[in-house]
């Protein structure tokens, strides 16, 4: 394993810039330096998110994640009899916000890239991001932490869903 990170980096040092290869490099920090949900929150948003599905009338069975804030998963639901294409999308939801440091949902992309604006395209970039409701980011004591991606119901019901398990982990949708 170690040989492989020494050829992995003598590689990058070869290949890349040198000014790249030390932006990569020096903005890696250990894990305990990070700001990301533990396994343990993420679970609890999940079931804070699912348990309001739950009590929603008429809700559609739905597809969960909590990202962290690089917009990879943490923790994932596909409840029972969820569409398949639902996973994806709540991947994609979350992701849009971490790619935007929670700046934004992902409802909030889906204005700024229609035709005829400056970013218009943007969400075919950085592996697609998804500019539809669903999905939002977790800030805790001003921190960005990661997003919930929701996807089954209506935007309005994943974003009601997600902002429970925002809540369950004592975040807040704004820093």
């Amino acid at each position: 394993m170690k040989s492989a990170w020494a050829l992995a980096a003598a590689l990058g040092a070869a290949f890349l810039p040198n000014f790249a290869f030390a932006i990569i490099t020096n903005t890696l920090k250990a894990p305990n330096e990070r700001f990301v949900l533990n396994a343990r929150q993420a679970l609890i948003a999940v079931e804070a998110t699912s348990a309001k599905l739950a009590e929603m009338e008429n809700a559609f069975p739905s597809s969960i994640v909590v990202a962290d804030p690089y917009g990879y998963p943490i923790a994932v639901l596909r409840m029972d009899n969820a569409f398949l294409e639902s996973f994806d999308t709540c991947v994609r939801k979350a992701r849009t916000v971490s790619l935007f440091n929670g700046a934004i949902t992902s409802g909030e992309l889906g204005p700024l890239v229609q035709p005829g604006s400056g970013e218009y395209g943007l969400e075919h970039t950085n592996g697609g991001m998804l500019p539809v409701a669903g999905g939002v980011p977790i800030f805790i004591n001003g921190t960005f932490f990661g997003a919930i991606g929701v996807c089954g119901g209506s935007g309005e019901e994943d974003i009601e869903a997600a902002t429970a398990g925002v809540l369950a982990v004592g975040g807040t949708l704004t820093p």
